[in-house]
This record gives C-alpha cells, structure tokens and sequence, in this order.
C-alpha cells in the first residue's frame, strides 16, 4: 500500500474503533503492518544519493592523485597501489556488511566504491604491463567482476552503473557477438525481479527501471542495427506497444508516474513515432527499398507483432478504455506499410496516419474529460497542436489563416481546462 493510502487509513481508524467496526487491537496491529504514515523515505533517498556521488568522487579523487606520479613509481610500486586499494575496498565493504548491513546508505556508498577500485585496479595493472589496450574487453572484463557485488552488496548503484557500462560495451561490437548483450542483461535480472517482490515502491527501484528501460533500447538498437533500416519504425512501435503493455499489466499500481517508466516510455515512444509517420518525406524514403530487407528483420518484426497480440489478448477483461487507441498503433503502422507496397508514392499511408493521429488526439481528450485528468486533456491537445503545426510547413498557408487557428486552439486550451476544474472542484464538493 502506497503512503497515501496509509496516511487516509490512519485517519479512518479513531472512527471505525469508536464506532465499533473493529476493536481496537485490531487497529494497533494496522499500524504495526503498515509502520510509520510519514516516513523519512525522501530524506533517506537523498542521503544516498550523495553517499554515492562521494564514493564515486573519492574513487576517482584517488585515480587522479595516483596518475599524477605515477611515470615516477616502479613496476612493484604500482603493482602495490593496485592491489592495495583493491584490498582495501573490499575491507570497507566487508566491514559494511558485517557491522552496518542493515544501512543502505554505507552498504551502497561501499559497493560503489568497490566497483570503482575494481575497474582502477583493472586499469593499473594494465598499464604497468603494457597489456592489450581493448577497451572493449576492459569494460566486459570489469561488469563481471562488479556482477556479484549486486547479490552481495544488493547494491542498486552497482545495478545501474552494470548496466550503463554493459550499454556503452555493446555500441563496440558487430555482428553474432553483438547478442551477448541479452546474457549480460539476463545475468542482472533476477537482482532486479528481487527489488520489485521486496521493495516495489521504493526510489531505488523506480530509479533502477528507468535506466533498464533506458539501457534496453539503447541495447536493442545495437543489436538489430541490421534490421532496423526500412521496417526499423514498424519494429519500434511494437517495441514500444510491449513496454506500455509491460507497464499496463503489472506495473499499474504505482503511485506516481516517474515510478512507472515502462507505460511512460511506451506512451511517449508511441505518440512520437505516429506523429513522426505523419510526414509524406519520411514514408516517400521508405519506400525506396523496404523490400530488399532481409528475411531476419520480418522475422523479429513477426514476433514482436505476435507479442502485442497476446498482450491484448491478456487485456482483454481490462475496464480501461483509455490504452487501447495507443495499442492499436503497430495494426495502424503495418496497414501502412501493406499500403505503401502498392502506392509507393507515401501519400495513402501520409493520409492514413495523419487521420489516425487526429482520432488518438481526440480519444486523449475524450478519455481526460471522462476521468477529470486535466493533465491527460492536454496531452491531448498538445498532440492536435503539434500535427497542426507540422501541416503548415506541409502545405502553404498564409499567416492569418495560421494564426487565426493557433487562436482558436489556444481558447480551446483555455476553455478546456476552465470547464474541466470547475467540474471537478464541483464533484468534489458533492462529496
């Protein structure tokens, strides 16, 4: 349960005990499950983040102070100062875990700094003995060596910066050895899957997904680089359908936005990619060779389509009217590409997306005046002021006609949102 939801059963509780609805031992073992309604989770959350900024500044502070003479030290010497800081972070994560476990500010400030001395060490020692200068190998070699210390140290901070640096290591690679990033991401995965059973509603663990959701795509551009020339925005969308169907299914409880980065990513990717379908250049230079793509790339695009299929599937018995405009933009982008095949020119699949970004424009707003989301209604007129702009620079129009128009949507948000707040402070009032 979320902190607002304890903080309004709290509330509730004096009354329900005077009214006898539940006796008062009951109330007292609420409270004990729940804990405190007003923890100190913000202030927690800051504290670590500058205990990790400071493990990441003494890391590097260190590096820079030993660099600075290091032309002058012997082979033994350096040798030394490498194995040296290595052994001592890891006394300082050892001594972490054994008298201040329960702290998740030391125990990820240590495992941080750890991770660092690991990857100094690496670089030492490589540079006293003249080893293979790959940086490639250098950045896989030290995410395995940092790999236990997720386990070890349940560190979130080792957690993203694994991830980032498998990221950065696979923008290096080409060809079969690219999917070895899939392994590398499966490896930190049940760290991650850990997080999300035993602490949900954590920072950490909204921080974390958001830099896996990040990695992901940054990952699976790397490695379908091959297969995404032509068909790559149709793969997109259905890519990004999968992480909103992610988000709709089991992460759709969460009591803030930035906590559910799948539905945000998915929405955002969805909406920016049928707005950028709507312009004739973009369909006019895909079809100037999407059928010479190769059988690999209709293949991954077959299986992610089937993927949003069984997602709707799953859906099916969802009240939520307000998703299904957003799945149906992979059906909308592959009828288009069906149309493009036979008019090669762009303009049918220019006018089909064009209509379809119209009628979501319309579906947003009618879904945020149906539920009194402010928020949501202007969204939507956001997106019908954006595909009016982009057809000004498609066609010519004068400038009255143009600014006649940006007036009459700027009353439009005006109006839509007077009648929407005083709806909802008048509902709010009935209650």
């Amino acid at each position: 349960m979320n902190k607002k939801a304890v903080i309004w059963l709290y509330q509730q509780l004096p009354e329900l005990v005077a009214k006898g609805v539940i006796p008062p031992e009951s109330a007292d073992k609420l409270k004990e499950h729940y804990g405190a309604a007003t923890d100190n989770a913000g202030t927690r959350t800051v504290l670590l983040i500058f205990g990790v900024i400071g493990a990441l500044l003494i890391g590097l502070g260190i590096v820079l102070i030993l660099a600075h003479n290091w032309a002058q030290l012997t082979r033994l010497h350096r040798l030394m100062i490498a194995v040296g800081l290595l052994v001592t972070a890891q006394i300082i994560a050892g001594s972490v875990l054994w008298f201040r476990q329960g702290s998740l500010v030391w125990r990820e400030a240590a495992a941080t700094l750890l991770m660092l001395m690991v990857g100094a060490s690496l670089t030492l020692v490589g540079q006293t003995y003249h080893l293979v200068e790959d940086t490639d190998a250098f950045l896989l070699t030290w995410m395995l060596l940092s790999l236990p210390l997720l386990y070890l140290m349940n560190s979130a901070a080792v957690a993203v910066l694994y991830f980032v640096g498998i990221t950065v290591w696979s923008g290096g690679h080409y060809g079969l050895s690219k999917q070895f990033i899939w392994v590398l991401f499966g490896l930190a995965l049940p760290y991650y899957r850990g997080l999300l059973v035993n602490s949900r509603q954590a920072n950490t663990t909204g921080i974390l997904s958001w830099v896996i959701t990040i990695c992901f795509y940054f990952a699976f551009g790397t490695a379908f680089s091959n297969y995404l020339d032509r068909l790559g925005l149709l793969i997109y969308s259905a890519l990004f359908a999968i992480t909103y169907l992610i988000g709709v299914l089991w992460f759709n409880q969460e009591e803030s936005s930035w906590r559910m980065p799948f539905k945000t990513v998915g929405l955002t990717g969805s909406i920016g990619l049928t707005f950028i379908l709507t312009f004739k250049d973009v369909w006019s230079h895909l079809a100037s060779g999407w059928r010479a793509e190769p059988l690999l790339a209709y293949g991954l695009t077959a299986v992610l389509l089937s993927l949003v299929i069984v997602g709707n599937i799953l859906l099916r018995n969802r009240s939520e009217q307000g998703i299904r405009p957003f799945l149906l933009i992979p059906a909308v982008i592959s009828a288009s590409y069906l149309v493009l095949f036979y008019d090669i020119s762009g303009t049918g699949a220019t006018i089909i997306l064009n209509g379809y970004m119209l009628w979501l424009s319309v579906s947003i707003i009618t879904n945020g005046v149906r539920n009194q989301r402010i928020g949501v209604v202007n969204l939507g007129m956001m997106t019908i002021v954006a595909l009016i702009v982009a057809r000004f620079f498609d066609i010519d129009v004068s400038f009255v006609v143009r600014g006649i128009v940006f007036v009459l949507v700027g009353l439009g948000f005006l109006a839509a949102n007077v009648v929407l707040l005083r709806r909802k402070a008048g509902w709010q009032n009935e209650k």
